[in-house]
């Protein structure tokens, strides 16, 4: 189990070997190198960051496991 937290939110995160569960309880089920949330949000590995596709925020520049959207 490992303790990461998001420069970019703040946010604090529980990692383990098949999901990662936020401050705020969210979890996220690791599918290969993806990740899905509870409403089927996909987190998308590209490269060596991560894209959430709902809200179109990439881990080079923001929180992608934030529910945050960008406008």
């Amino acid at each position: 189990m490992k303790i990461l937290m998001d420069l970019f939110s703040g946010k604090v995160y529980t990692k383990t070997d098949n999901m990662m569960i936020s401050q705020d309880g969210e979890v996220f089920n690791k599918v290969g190198n993806d990740y899905i949330d509870n409403e089927g949000t996909l987190i998308t590995k590209i490269g060596s960051d991560y894209l959430n596709t709902k809200t179109g925020i990439m881990s080079s520049f923001g929180d992608p496991f934030s529910e945050d959207e960008v406008y």
